[in-house]
């Protein structure tokens, strides 16, 4: 029998963009994932003023409502972190293999910001969405420096998108933006 491949992916998707549901497609295909779980955060780190969290789950159900194989699911954990969310996961998928969805621009914080890494690294793969400018050469090299300092090997894919552009931020800092568009 094979595990079961769940994706989880936290983040606090205010508002959920169409840079979001391509990642999480593109990486149920390429990681050949059965599920994503999107895990919304109540309160992430570094940002204020985020949309309450019963409004931000509500529209994440409803982008992804007609796309098999991508659900929303609410944590006790108010925001991601190793020990509090893996646990928690682990409990809904206990023999699952497990693929960390982020955004290059999350794994660059890897180095310095991550408490727990480690273990984080042990128990899951990671499908990166590479942002911007960010190349697959930076992200080897991250990763090659991750693998050094951890003495272990850290499977992962590279995920591409045409969304590489767009952010949340970039639709909250720009009021003419409708949600709609954000979903474009």
């Amino acid at each position: 029998m094979r595990l079961q491949r769940i994706g989880i992916y936290p983040g606090t998707f205010d508002p959920v963009h169409a840079g979001h549901i391509a990642l999480a497609q593109e990486t149920l295909r390429v990681c050949r994932l059965d599920e994503i779980i999107f895990l919304p955060e109540q309160s992430p780190r570094a940002k204020q003023n985020v949309t309450g969290l019963a409004q931000r789950v509500a529209l994440l159900n409803q982008a992804l409502a007609a796309t098999e194989g991508l659900r929303v699911v609410r944590l006790k954990a108010g925001r991601f972190t190793v020990t509090g969310t893996l646990p928690e996961v682990r409990q809904l998928f206990p023999d699952a293999e497990l693929t960390l969805l982020v955004g290059s621009d999350v794994v660059r914080t890897f180095l310095y910001r991550w408490p727990g890494l480690e273990i984080l690294l042990a128990e899951v793969r990671l499908a990166v969405g590479l942002r911007n400018h960010d190349t697959s050469e930076q992200m080897a090299a991250i990763v090659t420096e991750l693998e050094q300092r951890h003495n272990s090997t850290i499977p992962y894919a590279l995920i591409r998108t045409p969304h590489t552009h767009v952010s949340s931020s970039h639709f909250r800092n720009n009021q003419g933006e409708s949600y709609a568009k954000a979903l474009l």
